[in-house]
């Protein structure tokens, strides 16, 4: 009937912060740069010590609001109240050191609402310095039934990339406050074995790499394995539990081999091909016994042709790759 349009959904987005002031003006910005205007914005201020989130809050329209935890919770926390604090039809996760492409929630929102089945919509997603160099770009998004592929590994990443249903958020009970980490991953076991997930294959959202994201291996080994004890009867009810237990090899080896540990990353990949061998693995195993010179340029290589393929670097403009904002610098 001509006349008539549709209702566009309301959109919340969380945004936690701890510690952070030098970061969560652009956070905001680029939440309320989308071209899907509809929204509210919950800042979440994870205790910090000097209150600087409600005064960077008051300098945005009312749709911008803060709310504090009197002591610092954890991330998972800081999400939960988010969300509690909205009513939304729809929720976006904005890590206050990540943005968005102006375009990611409009369509996400379209792929949600053209797919009733999904529960969480994805899009491509692109590393980058401070100083705005990119330096990894994804080549794919996961879709579509992930119920077993999920138990392997996070091929879904971090929350900033996702729009959440609120209907599947409260089916699987938000995130675990009881885990020190990882809990994103366990927050997507759980939602992905009752939805699908729908997936825009483009870049729109963009990550900032910096030095405090930086984990040691064994932190990556214990964090990873609580998540597979967590959820060890699923796995092992799919026959999925040595590809995890490969996966997770893999990853910490990587990370060892990051940190020029090759002994330690050798062992890794040893376990990883015991558990899972694919031809990948065997390669990362025969860079543990790579001067690490010659390691670090075939990864500058392996990088730099990643992002020509991936053309990710057309979707970044200047308003998206405004991570810090000097001032806020204390």
């Amino acid at each position: 009937m001509s006349g008539i349009t549709e209702a566009v959904p309301h959109i919340s987005v969380v945004i936690p912060t701890y510690e952070r002031p030098e970061f969560l003006r652009g956070a905001i910005e680029t939440a309320l740069g989308q071209t899907h205007n509809d929204l509210d914005i919950v800042v979440v201020d994870d205790g910090s010590s000097e209150q600087y989130a409600e005064e960077i809050v008051a300098e945005f329209p009312e749709i911008v609001r803060c709310v504090r935890h009197k002591e610092n919770k954890g991330l998972s926390a800081a999400r939960n109240t988010g969300v509690s604090e909205s009513s939304s039809e729809y929720i976006a996760f904005l890590d206050d050191d990540d943005r968005w492409h102006r375009e990611k929630i409009a369509r996400q929102v379209d792929a949600l609402e053209r797919n009733d089945t999904a529960g969480i919509a994805t899009c491509l997603v692109g590393a980058i310095t401070p100083n705005n160099e990119l330096i990894h770009c994804e080549q794919s998004a996961p879709s579509g039934d992930c119920s077993e592929t999920i138990l392997v590994g996070n091929q879904i990443g971090t929350p900033s990339r996702v729009l959440v249903r609120r209907d599947a958020f409260k089916d699987v009970g938000g995130f675990d406050e009881s885990l020190p980490t990882k809990q994103d991953w366990d927050f997507y076991i759980r939602l992905c074995q009752q939805w699908t997930v729908a997936a825009v294959p483009e870049h729109l959202c963009f990550r900032m790499v910096h030095q405090s994201m930086s984990s040691s291996p064994e932190s990556a080994k214990r964090d990873n394995a609580a998540i597979l004890d967590k959820h060890a009867a699923l796995l092992r009810k799919q026959d999925r539990w040595e590809k995890a237990q490969a996966e997770v090899a893999e990853r910490v080896g990587r990370a060892y081999l990051r940190n020029g540990k090759q002994p330690s990353a050798r062992e890794q990949f040893e376990r990883s091909l015991r558990f899972d061998p694919t031809i990948q693995r065997a390669v990362l195993y025969l860079l543990t016994v790579t001067p690490p010179a010659v390691v670090k340029k075939l990864r500058k290589i392996k990088r730099q042709r990643s992002i020509r393929k991936s053309g990710c670097d057309d979707m970044l403009t200047t308003d998206e790759v405004k991570f810090t904002d000097e001032k806020d610098i204390i």
